[in-house]
């Protein structure tokens, strides 16, 4: 399918509350957006974010950059590195910084609703979890990226279960990890044994699994109200913003108050959470339980040959070769330090000076997109990173 392209606006200032799909809000900054489809291989279709170039890059300038791909997390999308406008968005960042800069969206979210023949009023059409996006999604994406900017290699960016399917990925498709110089994991999240998220609560009640599908809701994760005013109760700090604890995703991540731009919130309210399977909510749950890096169980030796081709496939964190880069927090509800530990420990390329945690001390899950600091905290150090590798090739080191 063609790309469907966009001349470049003057930028016509936005109010920070605003429902804006993300190719819009691009836009609406004074950048040239793209929007890109690709099929995976199983036959979601999926849609791709670009920024091709910085908002001031002069004409010769705008073709030939080397290409960075940032990948979302849990209940997230594209808009998610965006949001916070060109002088904190991550995103923009690096399209200023000199890079062809292209926004993933996995299967199920609000840009990636679309099969070849299966339709999301299907419970099957969620019959899925980031086992499929390690397989399908990321490997997909990061082909046609490839393909349409002819350039032979990317650097990756991932937050939370954008770090997961990559890792997941090296099990089964190492030739596409050999086109990634650097990856970049901002809140690493493989093991999960000490998980403070409501996730570990849900985790609890594995043995009542039809009881919490009916509250996850079957096939796309649609919490109840019963659930959420529980999860709120339990979780939810008093005297948070106004709306924080109606919004399933700070419920599950935590939230930074002191680092929570509150003019943003109207908009984070509107794009996320941007759609996932119950499914994949459940994957994190089962990782509580067994403390390991594995599959989705999906119950029974039939099921489980049907979605794995065998048993349920165990995920070695020293078979994720791509030269690596991460940047973690001490205040993480999903990645707790004691398993960051855990994957510095096994990750075998982690480069040297490229070990950032985040310096402070309440640095959370969600900081690491919207927080007031983070181009100071946290892009700042992913942009020295990027430049490393461009002038270099990291694979060599």
């Amino acid at each position: 399918m063609s790309p469907i392209k966009a001349e470049k606006w003057v930028r016509v200032p936005h109010d920070p509350r605003h429902d804006l799909p993300t190719d819009q809000m691009i836009q609406a900054d004074g950048y040239v957006a793209e929007t890109h489809t690709v099929e995976t291989d199983d036959g979601y279709i999926l849609t791709m974010h670009r920024i091709p170039y910085g908002r001031d890059t002069p004409a010769d300038q705008q073709t030939g950059r080397p290409v960075v791909f940032l990948q979302h997390g849990l209940l997230c999308s594209s808009a998610d590195w965006v949001m916070a406008g060109p002088a904190r968005s991550l995103g923009y960042i690096l399209a200023d910084a000199g890079y062809d800069v292209w926004l993933g969206n996995y299967r199920g979210n609000t840009y990636s609703r679309s099969h070849s023949y299966l339709v999301p009023s299907d419970n099957i059409f969620w019959d899925f979890t980031w086992d499929e996006m390690g397989k399908y999604d990321i490997p997909a994406q990061i082909t046609k990226v490839l393909e349409v900017t002819g350039q032979p290699d990317l650097q990756y960016v991932g937050h939370s279960m954008g770090t997961t399917a990559f890792m997941a990925m090296h099990h089964y498709r190492l030739d596409i990890a050999a086109k990634v110089r650097l990856a970049h994991f901002l809140a690493p999240v493989a093991t999960v044994g000490h998980m403070k998220s409501p996730i570990a609560w849900i985790a609890g009640l594995q043995g009542v699994l039809g009881w919490i599908l009916d509250l996850l809701g079957l096939g796309e994760f649609l919490p109840s109200n019963g659930l959420m005013d529980c999860l709120a109760s339990l979780f939810c700090q008093e005297g948070g913003p106004q709306g924080i604890c109606s919004n399933i995703l700070f419920i599950l991540c935590g939230f930074d108050e002191a680092q929570l731009d509150k003019s943003l919130l109207e908009t984070i309210m509107h794009h996320t959470p941007a759609g996932a399977s119950s499914n994949t909510i459940l994957h994190y749950a089962q990782e509580v339980n067994s403390n390991g890096f594995h599959g989705f169980d999906w119950g029974s030796k039939a099921d489980n040959f049907q979605h794995h081709h065998g048993d349920v496939p165990t995920y070695l964190l020293e078979d994720v070769i791509t030269p690596t880069a991460l940047y973690w927090g001490d205040n993480d509800w999903l990645a707790a330090p004691e398993d960051i530990l855990n994957t510095i420990m096994h990750l075998p390329n982690v480069l040297s000076g490229m070990n950032h945690e985040i310096a402070y001390k309440n640095w959370n899950h969600l900081d690491f997109l919207w927080g007031l600091d983070a181009p100071e905290l946290v892009y700042s150090f992913v942009l020295k990173n990027v430049n490393k590798c461009r002038d270099i090739d990291c694979r060599d080191i």
